[in-house]
């Protein structure tokens, strides 16, 4: 393939960015050309789409030179993001002067260059994995020593929700119209299970500024954080009736709270083999790498206040350290468009 033809179908590419067809021949002729980098930005952005990119390979019927660019695709982006977490891993240590080793071993299952067999059953995080972290489904209160402070808080934390409640909040169903798993059928862009975010994907909303005593109660809380901004905080409801299919969390690092702010009766949360009932203004947190399911079996919808911590195991210093793990990594994602586009317009 030429250089030319190549630069032509990087930018169809980008006309057509979700098409698994011109990511692996873009992606194909970037690597041909020695730019790795940028052939892992376009198969990754082609398989953000819909997955396909990397499946092609398995597909029996697919053209053999499908196959093969797809195979090509999935081993060199494994490759280069296992090696971009060991790169964010040296810089950390270098920078701090400690060495932080669970950290290191650590993989991202969906892009890692060798498999992990996770330790405990039901456990399965979908985005990193630390082997070495002690495995439990709930951890008790007690490790965490902010709970008092923030469950004196939740009479306040409700009245700033159904204040928002009366003026028009922001309500989204929890799993958007566009999501493709098909155990997510029942509540895809329904308002079944809806939420309220204050922060989504490390990324503040415009909710936020209506929630200053929900904001100020979690300042005492280790929230889990991409780049200093906390990874989600949100509010979710769960209509009657409802039901929230197993499913699992994205990381075993961090622990999801809920404060449970509204509970109308008989509302159950089961994490691996542990099934809990919600009290109201008690704090519950949990593993979410095991498999959970959510009930609303009430005639009422239930409220709770969910957000991420870290795991109680974890060093401030491992703390850190993945922190920055996961802000290397967002930041070479978020850059990709743009790594394209400048090698575009050097051509």
């Amino acid at each position: 393939m030429s250089l030319q033809e190549t630069i032509s179908q990087v930018r169809e590419f980008l006309l057509a960015p979700r098409s698994a067809r011109l990511a692996l021949l873009a992606g194909a002729g970037l690597y041909e050309a020695g730019e790795t980098e940028l052939a892992v930005a376009v198969w990754t952005l082609g398989d953000d789409g819909n997955g396909r990119v990397r499946r092609v390979k398995d597909n029996l019927s697919a053209p053999a030179e499908g196959r093969q660019r797809s195979r090509l695709a999935d081993a060199t982006l494994c490759g280069f993001l296992t090696r971009l977490h060991q790169v964010a891993v040296d810089e950390f240590e270098a920078q701090s002067g400690a060495a932080v080793e669970r950290v290191r071993m650590g993989i991202w299952p969906l892009t890692h260059d060798t498999k992990e067999k996770f330790r405990a059953p039901m456990q399965r995080p979908l985005i990193f994995y630390m082997p070495d972290l002690p495995a439990a489904e709930v951890e008790p209160n007690s490790a965490f020593p902010w709970v008092d402070s923030l469950e004196a808080a939740s009479g306040a934390i409700r009245d700033e929700y159904e204040s928002s409640m009366g003026v028009g909040a922001d309500v989204r169903p929890y799993v958007p119209e566009d999501t493709n798993a098909p155990s997510w059928e029942q509540l895809r862009g329904s308002l079944d299970w809806s939420a309220i975010h204050l922060y989504q994907d490390a990324k503040a909303t415009p909710m936020l500024e209506r929630f200053p005593q929900t904001s100020e109660a979690l300042r005492a809380v280790d929230l889990a954080r991409i780049d200093g901004v906390p990874m989600e905080v949100f509010f979710s409801r769960l209509k009657a009736g409802a039901h929230i299919p197993p499913h699992n969390g994205l990381t075993n690092t961090r622990v999801t709270v809920h404060l449970p702010l509204i509970v109308p009766g008989d509302c159950e949360i089961r994490v691996g083999t542990h099934l809990h009932q919600w009290q109201q203004d008690k704090i519950f947190a949990f593993d979410d790498s095991f498999e959970h399911e959510a009930w609303n079996r009430s005639d009422a919808d239930r409220v709770v206040l969910i957000f991420e911590a870290y795991h109680p195991d974890l060093s401030l210093l491992e703390r850190e350290a993945i922190e920055h793990a996961f802000t290397v990594r967002q930041r070479w994602l978020d850059s990709r468009t743009q790594l394209i586009k400048d090698w575009l317009a050097r051509k």
